[in-house]
């Protein structure tokens, strides 16, 4: 297929898939002084770029099988559309990533919004260009050293389908585990954002209703100063001890999010520390500034 076999294919997805993993910690390590694991999944991979390398390999390849065809042997040319090309999927592949993250999980893990030349902040025009002087690094310096054996011969055939295996079943189990864990989050946002409301609407009704109206229409029905006072004491007691309780629940709550490191929520916020949500905003800036309190605090 496009001048690769699917043994070849499924090798390259997971080695360019964990160099990008390797390219994302060092750059966050260089430019913000801090080890973190940069990928959307537990374990040392990004699958975006795993994907987009396959599949540029498979353009250069394409490529190459036209200009022989059309009989142009032009070294600045072939680089020419393979930079091109390269730009283009690898674009492509950035702003369906974006758009399929933010559409199925409400959240924005990346955002060139504030840079000239984007598309709904999922890709801009300095980003790709960097893209695709990348894959031409890679496609002329790096892949050679990979393309005539994904294993560098190091590794039998058999003993190569049998890692293949076992690598891509802890990767499905990964990249379960982690969709299991986004849909945990927005549940919780959710739960939050509605608690926020309540307590708003307690604090609201103490503040306008208890202090006001509702405590002249107290004292008109009772017709007494000392029973409406009575009565005004018990809505405002149970009215505070409610919007206590929902402030411990939504203290709870923000535990649970931010409770691992490691792994799980409070892992995919050390990662993406600039990450936004579409839907639950309010709660997902405290939600990220509790974990970055929580880290200090460590």
């Amino acid at each position: 297929m496009f001048g690769l076999t699917f043994y070849q294919i499924l090798w390259f997805f997971l080695e360019y898939a964990f160099i990008g993993w390797v390219i994302e910690v060092l750059y966050h390590a260089v430019c913000k002084g801090q080890i973190v694991n940069r990928g959307f999944l537990n374990g040392p991979i990004c699958p975006v770029y795993g994907v987009g390398m396959a599949g540029v390999i498979a353009i250069t390849n394409i490529i190459n099988s036209k200009l022989d065809e059309a009989g142009i042997s032009s070294q600045s040319l072939r680089l020419f559309f393979i930079f091109l090309g390269g730009t283009l999927f690898a674009t492509a592949i950035e702003l369906i990533a974006g758009w399929a993250l933010d559409k199925l999980f409400h959240a924005r893990w990346w955002d060139y919004s504030s840079l000239p030349l984007n598309l709904g902040g999922y890709i801009c025009l300095e980003f790709s260009i960097l893209w695709g002087l990348g894959i031409l690094f890679v496609i002329e310096i790096v892949h050679p050293l990979l393309a005539i054996e994904p294993t560098h011969g190091l590794i039998a055939r058999g003993a190569g389908i049998i890692l293949l295996a076992v690598f891509y079943v802890i990767f499905i189990a990964d990249l379960t585990a982690t969709v299991f864990t986004m849909i945990g989050i927005n549940k919780k946002l959710k739960r939050i954002d509605e608690i926020s409301s309540a307590i708003h609407e307690g604090s609201d009704y103490l503040t306008d209703k208890v202090g006001g109206s509702a405590y002249k229409a107290t004292v008109k029905v009772q017709e007494s100063a000392v029973q409406a006072s009575l009565a005004k004491a018990e809505i405002r007691d149970a009215t505070e001890d409610h919007v206590n309780e929902l402030y411990a629940l939504r203290s709870k709550l923000m535990e649970d999010l931010t409770r691992h490191r490691h792994f799980g929520a409070g892992r995919l916020i050390m990662a993406f520390p600039t990450a936004r949500h579409t839907r639950y905003q309010d709660a997902f800036k405290a939600f990220i500034e509790k974990a970055r309190t929580d880290r200090l605090k460590k």
